[in-house]
């Protein structure tokens, strides 16, 4: 889906008018292009993808609570996105696509391994958890001991 929604961006008339008109309304509406319409399609389609992505991430985790399950989106994907090989500088398609292939064999596989190794299932939710912030401070750690070496070889 990532990389159908990516080919439509790039690549056809609506997605470059898309790309315009978030770079510049203004610019766009003098190049000719309707920037109302241009916006109520990328509202419309936003507002689709993101409801289905919620019903997607609901039946994933397993729980129906709609109100506070979102929270934690933005750490699972950033976690996500670093295990497929990002960095904090430069992220691909193809980054995403491994790192969310990863990350949800790591949600399947936890809890069973929670189960048959301490007997309870939720030591793997625990760890599922635990691992997701343990790969974005360890990506956080490298960036900053990069930055700080780079600095003093200069």
């Amino acid at each position: 889906i990532l990389c159908v929604l990516t080919t439509f961006i790039t690549r056809t008339k609506l997605g470059q008018e898309m790309r315009a008109v978030g770079q510049d309304m203004h610019i766009a509406q003098v190049a000719g292009i309707n920037v109302d319409r241009t916006r109520i399609i990328a509202i419309m389609m936003s507002t689709v993808l993101a409801a289905w992505g919620q019903l997607i991430f609901l039946q994933n985790l397993g729980t129906f609570n709609t109100y506070s399950s979102h929270e934690q989106v933005g750490m699972f994907s950033v976690a996500a996105i670093l295990v497929g090989g990002a960095t904090t500088r430069r992220a691909t398609i193809w980054n995403a696509i491994v790192g969310t292939l990863l990350f949800h064999t790591l949600f399947v596989v936890s809890p069973l391994a929670g189960q048959r190794l301490f007997g309870v299932s939720q030591v793997g939710e625990y760890f599922r958890s635990f691992l997701a912030y343990g790969v974005i401070a360890v990506a956080l750690a490298l960036h900053a001991w990069q930055g700080r070496s780079s600095k003093q070889s200069k």
